[in-house]
């Protein structure tokens, strides 16, 4: 069994509600469980990969790291899992949702494509799609950034 594919069912399991998975293939056995450390240990992963984006930003002394009233902030989606990103339904389909779009909580961004599954990967906030940060096809790690969604203020309309 090859690693990237022991590296999909680490995934895999870490974003489902089961506390155990075991795969058994020929002579070759994997069985996982999952603990509250991992899940710990994997959002400070996740954390650190935010952090290089941050440093390269250009350092400012003595002025606030609020951002500016004139950009909206924006929500990030992360990947869920490592795998192929696939942002329309079919190769012909329109994509999934375009830049501009207004974006419903739940509402399916792309599909995550790991071991031969198609997991639909679904906004977690409603808002505005402001950025498109992969492409189709691109193979994604665990925590990556996927989309950036400006949030719906309570004030605006549906």
């Amino acid at each position: 069994m090859d690693l990237q594919r022991i590296k999909a069912l680490i995934d895999l399991l870490a974003q489902s509600p089961l506390a155990e998975i075991e795969l058994i293939e020929g002579e070759d056995r994997v069985r996982l469980v999952k603990t509250l450390g991992a899940k710990v240990r994997a959002e400070e992963a996740a954390q650190e990969a935010e952090r290089p984006e941050r440093a390269e930003a250009p350092e400012t002394s003595g002025q606030s790291e609020k951002p500016q009233p004139s950009q909206p902030e924006s929500h990030t989606l992360h990947a869920p899992m490592f795998g192929v990103v696939h942002l329309t339904p079919a190769p012909a389909d329109p994509p999934f949702a375009r830049l501009g779009d207004t974006i419903a909580e739940g509402q399916v961004l792309c599909a995550i494509e790991a071991m031969k599954m198609f997991n639909a990967i679904e906004s977690d906030c409603a808002g505005t799609l402001v950025e498109v940060l992969v492409a189709a096809g691109d193979e994604v790690q665990s925590g990556q950034p996927l989309f950036r969604i400006a949030p719906r203020r309570q004030n605006d309309h549906v």
